[in-house]
Order: structure tokens, then C-alpha cells, then sequence
């Protein structure tokens, strides 16, 4: 039985209450004139390991850590959690949570996963429960969301916008799990994309993770294949293009408690894969 939460879309202009340096209407700082971006403390061109995985897994689209040496994975054609054991580098179980669809997101919190669904719905459930809730996204008309992160200092799960929105703005939804209210949260502008060397057309976030231990926000980007780290206080710190040979079309990301990175790419007609990359000391 599908349990159905009513969601208000408040178009709340504000990034985290837990930020002492407010910007303007839930915007992203603009970075200045003299301001040099940091490098990404992992070597993208290096992974330290790579899992190929198996054919029901070629469309990843999510990826999620679990447990130690797990990760939770989702594919974007059917509704299906994976829980994929990277050291016996196989599937190690999945969880049925519905029929077909186009998901793109997968997050572990507080014990249940939730998925993403390509119109902004989220599925919340304890892994083999038959008890599926579901959360409408009730999103603005030709809205595509893709990617799903949960940031645990202000108990949210972030949303970003892959297609629509306003023109000129890159928008991250945020849906706080305490009050079961969806916010418009951050706001990238173009202009800083620009500002900061990225190509704002091609900026069309395919996975979102948070930093476990600076707090950072990673944006991963198919179109255009980039990682872009924004800081709690919506400034672009760093941002780096990623290697077509190394990324096929990277689709999920996460980072273990470690601060290991992991990187999924759909197969595009091949095996997909999973990529590890050690952090920098």
C-alpha cells in the first residue's frame, strides 16, 4: 500500500539557517575578481579501483553509501535498490519498491532509502518493505530533476535541477525531512558558473553528494562531464573537468565516512562501472 505525504512547495528564498554569512535571496556568492579555486583533494585521472558491474546495473543512474564495503545503487528503467558489495564485487541483494520509471537518485537516511524520480517525486522505504511511501514533487511544469543528496547538518535531502527552471539560474530543491516541506534552495547563477571557468549550458547536474567531513557540496555533471565543489555558503571552491576515457557518462556519486569517492557510470551500451578515488591527505 502506497502512503501518500502531501508536500508544499515554498519557494523559500535560503541556502542553511546554520550559515553566518547570508546571500542575497538564497544565491550563490559570485566569486570575485581575485579569487583562485582550490583543487579537488582527488586524483580524478587515478582510481584507485574500478567495479564492473553486472548487466542490471548497465543504466546506474544513483549511487549511495550503505554499509561498509556497500553501496545502494538504482538504475533509471525500473524500481529497484541494489545493494552492491564492492570487496565480493557483485550484487549482494535489492529491494523492489515499485514498477517502471525514470529514477535518478538513491540516498541512505536514518535507516530507509529514498529514491528520485526524474519529476521530482521521492519513494521512502526500509529495505524489502512492501510499505512504499511516496512524496509527490509537485515541481513547476517541464522540470527535470536528477541526482539525490542528503546533507546531514541540516537534515535535508538535495535535489538539483538537470533541465527548466528560470532562465539564468541553476536551482537545488530541498526537502526537509522533519517538516516534510520541499524548498527552493540554493541558487547557482550563470553568471557565476561562468565567472568560475564553467560553461553554464553545459552545467546539468546528473548526481549530488555531500562531503562527509569539509560540509561540501560535489556536483557531478554528465553534459559536459565535470565535478564542481560549492561550499556551504553557495560559493564555487573548485571544479574540474573529468576524462571522457575514464568517464563514460558519470551518473551517481557518493563519498564512504572516510572520505572515499565513489563515481558510477552508466554502460552506454556497455558494462557500467563504479570508480573509487582515494582523498588526498
Amino acid at each position: 500500500m502506497i502512503k501518500i505525504h502531501i508536500c508544499l512547495l515554498a519557494l523559500a528564498g535560503f541556502f542553511s539557517a546554520c550559515d553566518s554569512k547570508k546571500t542575497q535571496a538564497g544565491q550563490a556568492e559570485k566569486p570575485s575578481e581575485t579569487q583562485t579555486l582550490q583543487t579537488i583533494p582527488y586524483d580524478l585521472k587515478t582510481p584507485v579501483q574500478r567495479f564492473t558491474l553486472p548487466s542490471e546495473l548497465e543504466e546506474i543512474s544513483g549511487l549511495s553509501y550503505y554499509k561498509p564495503n556497500q553501496l545502494l545503487c538504482v538504475q533509471d528503467e525500473v524500481a529497484v535498490a541494489y545493494i552492491y558489495d564492492v570487496k565480493k564485487q557483485q550484487i549482494a541483494d535489492s529491494s523492489v519498491f515499485g514498477n517502471y520509471g525514470d529514477f535518478e537518485g538513491i540516498e541512505w537516511v536514518k535507516n530507509e532509502i529514498y529514491t528520485l524520480k526524474s519529476n521530482g517525486d521521492l519513494y521512502h522505504f526500509k529495505p524489502f518493505s512492501k510499505s512504499i511511501a511516496r512524496i509527490p514533487g509537485n515541481l513547476p511544469s517541464k522540470t527535470e530533476v536528477e541526482g539525490l543528496a542528503y546533507d546531514p547538518e541540516s537534515n535535508r535531502l538535495l535535489i538539483p535541477v538537470k533541465e527548466g527552471g528560470k532562465k539564468g539560474q541553476k536551482i537545488v530543491y530541498m526537502y526537509d525531512l522533519k517538516s516534510k516541506v520541499l524548498y527552493q534552495g540554493m541558487i547557482l547563477k550563470d553568471e557565476a558558473l561562468e565567472e568560475a571557468g564553467i560553461d553554464a549550458k553545459k552545467f546539468k547536474p546528473s548526481g549530488l553528494a555531500v562531503h562527509p567531513q569539509t560540509g561540501n557540496f560535489y556536483f557531478l555533471t554528465s553534459i559536459g562531464k565535470k565535478l564542481v565543489v560549492v561550499n556551504r555558503k553557495g560559493r564555487i571552491v573548485a571544479s574540474e573537468a573529468l576524462d571522457p576515457k575514464v568517464f563514460r557518462q558519470p551518473e551517481g556519486i557518493c563519498f564512504a565516512p572516510d572520505g572515499t569517492l565513489y563515481i558510477a557510470s552508466e554502460g552506454d551500451g556497455k558494462a557500467g562501472y563504479i570508480l573509487s578515488f582515494a582523498q588526498r591527505p
